[in-house]
């Protein structure tokens, strides 16, 4: 009888419990169409995708193209995207994208066939005046094109330097030409492997004639070409003995007339900064005449290098009012962390850069540290005008109310060329010596005066 309950009660138990779940069904997932394949030109192509659930997209690692949308597909229907850029490698391209959600996996195939980048000039020999000017070239392309920057020299400029698909414009503009020779170059274009090359020449320049730009009524009263020797660089110029860091937060030591820093070769001085066991050292040279007004002028190359600043420049005789007080006038200025750019100002106390209130002009002097360029300066009692091939830079004019800290430009100045390292200004953005030793070259110094 007992036996008899117990499984009665048993079968209630048991009939009381809930069945098991069905299992879930697999997720599932379909394209449409079955494959990807971009353009060989490249851009976007899309998939239209119908999902069961939620499924994840997972790249295999190549780099040629991107997901143009979400990294994953959502229950039901989607559209995914897929970008990649113009296939000039020269083989076609072939990719797998992985889905996946929960167990379940599922393979996208993508491809892209390659084609053959086409580049075309109107003139792939380009000629340009030793005057200066434009040319234009016509171009026709299949595909975007990208000019190699170290193939183009300070004597002209390309726009645009990226040729794109279609047909376009190259411009070509040269610089004026200050050599007799002409001159020439090769521009590389290049798309993937394919490369496309324009030849271009400049013809012969006028070299400027030393006192070309000389205004009129101006006599020549002073000069030194560099026509001789080393030697004889101390009769015409006094050297300063400096350690570093005496003005500007400069890092080169200043040495006396010393060979390494100074010295006459080819009809040229040339000043050089250079390593000298742990230290820099270079030169700065003082005429040993002074002037009251006048047309200063000097032909110079500058140096290059991230840490250079040479200087063409003024001071005046009398300096019981130290500076800023007894006034300064820089004639040329450049720093090497800011190639080609050259500079004119002038100090006082009431205009100087420690108050930030100099009165300073700068231009792109392309080549300027390639070739000879002339700077110059016009003095009188009613203005200060600075040069760059002959082309006016700066323009400070007296303000005539006799005040001393507008205006000490009333005394003698005596010329300074110097070649700093580093600075306040030449090491704004540090120093770089692999660029030592480097050399400011200066064909001659010239005074004129009214007479």
């Amino acid at each position: 009888m007992l036996s008899l309950i117990a499984s009665a009660l048993l079968l209630v138990a048991c009939g009381d419990k809930e069945p098991a779940p069905a299992p879930a069904p697999a997720a599932t997932i379909e394209f449409n169409p079955g494959t990807l394949s971009v353009s060989p030109e490249g851009g976007e192509a899309s998939v239209r995708v119908q999902a069961s659930a939620v499924w994840s997209v997972l790249t295999d690692g190549q780099d040629w193209y991107e997901l143009g949308s979400t990294s994953q597909v959502f229950r039901g229907e989607s559209i995914l995207r897929v970008k990649a850029a113009p296939n000039v490698s020269g083989s076609n391209r072939r990719a797998t994208l992985r889905f996946e959600s929960g167990e379940a996996t599922a393979t996208l195939e993508l491809t892209q066939a390659f084609f053959v980048p086409e580049l075309s000039f109107s003139q792939t020999d380009v000629s340009g005046e030793g005057a200066g000017g434009e040319v234009v070239v016509k171009t026709t392309a299949n595909a975007s094109w990208q000019a190699d920057e170290g193939d183009i020299p300070f004597w002209f400029s390309i726009s645009p330097k990226t040729i794109v698909k279609g047909e376009g414009e190259l411009k070509v503009d040269f610089n004026r030409s200050y050599t007799a020779e002409a001159r020439s170059a090769e521009v590389h274009f290049r798309c993937g492997d394919q490369v496309r090359t324009l030849q271009v020449v400049q013809k012969s320049g006028e070299p400027v004639v030393p006192g070309a730009y000389v205004p009129a009524g101006y006599q020549l009263v002073w000069q030194d070409d560099f026509s001789g020797t080393s030697a004889d660089l101390s009769s015409n110029w006094r050297f300063e003995d400096w350690a570093p860091g005496r003005v500007n937060n400069e890092l080169q030591r200043y040495v006396p007339d010393d060979r390494r820093t100074s010295f006459v070769r080819d009809g040229a001085l040339h000043i050089v900064a250079r390593k000298d066991g742990g230290q820099v050292i270079s030169a700065r040279m003082n005429s040993r005449e002074s002037w009251l007004y006048g047309y200063v002028e000097a032909a110079i190359r500058l140096p290059k290098g991230k840490g250079t600043w040479p200087a063409f420049w003024m001071m005046p005789d009398d300096f019981s009012k130290g500076w800023p007080g007894c006034g300064e006038i820089d004639i040329l200025e450049e720093v090497g962390t800011n190639a080609n750019y050259t500079s004119s100002s002038i100090h006082c106390e009431a205009y100087n850069h420690v108050k930030n209130t100099q009165k300073t002009a700068e231009r792109l002097t392309p080549g300027a540290e390639d070739e000879y360029h002339t700077y110059a300066l016009e003095w009188t009692a009613d203005f200060i005008r600075t040069y760059v091939d002959g082309e006016k830079l700066l323009e400070f004019r007296n303000d005539g109310k006799g005040d001393d800290r507008t205006w000490p430009f009333n005394k003698k100045f005596y010329i300074i060329l110097n070649l700093a390292w580093g600075g306040d200004w030449g090491g704004m953005n540090g120093v770089d010596e692999s660029a030592l030793p480097c050399t400011m070259q200066v064909d001659y110094v010239r005074v004129y005066k009214k007479q």
